[in-house]
């Protein structure tokens, strides 16, 4: 009896984290159901950062990397990964804990590419602001 009650409320649980993660996503995110799939799609790619590893490059907030993600500005890897040891859990524990695990990675290259557009948005907010100056001390 017990064992049929921590089953669906193990289920409810996954399909309430499930529902909660897919709305964190976005246009920027490509899911995968397992490892192998995963590793098939990024075996030629020189590097791998989670969303924290990506803000703290990029001297950003998570939030805002998760932002881009949302806004499809930056591509997201995310895996469904079975990999929680079921059984070694206590049983009061089992009705709180997904089966799944969520992981997320982001390439090298995108943040690379992500970093080169922040400075050039940087680079031209500057040329503007000393354009502006330079009106200013003309007028005068």
């Amino acid at each position: 009896m017990h064992k049929t009650i921590i089953e669906k409320w193990s289920k409810k649980v996954q399909k309430w984290g499930d529902k909660a993660e897919r709305k964190e996503w976005g246009k920027g995110t490509i899911v995968f159901d397992s490892w192998e799939e995963f590793e098939k799609k990024i075996e030629h790619d020189k590097g791998l950062v989670s969303p924290g590893g990506a803000a703290s490059m990029l001297g950003v907030s998570r939030s805002y990397i998760h932002q881009l993600e949302k806004e499809g500005k930056i591509t997201v890897y995310r895996i469904w990964a079975e990999d929680v040891d079921w059984d070694s859990l206590p049983f009061w524990v089992k009705a709180l804990v997904p089966k799944r695990e969520i992981y997320g990675f982001i390439t090298a290259e995108e943040v690379e590419r992500v970093r080169s557009e922040m400075i050039k948005k940087a680079k031209d907010k500057i040329k503007k602001l000393e354009g502006v100056s330079k009106k200013k001390r003309l007028i005068k």
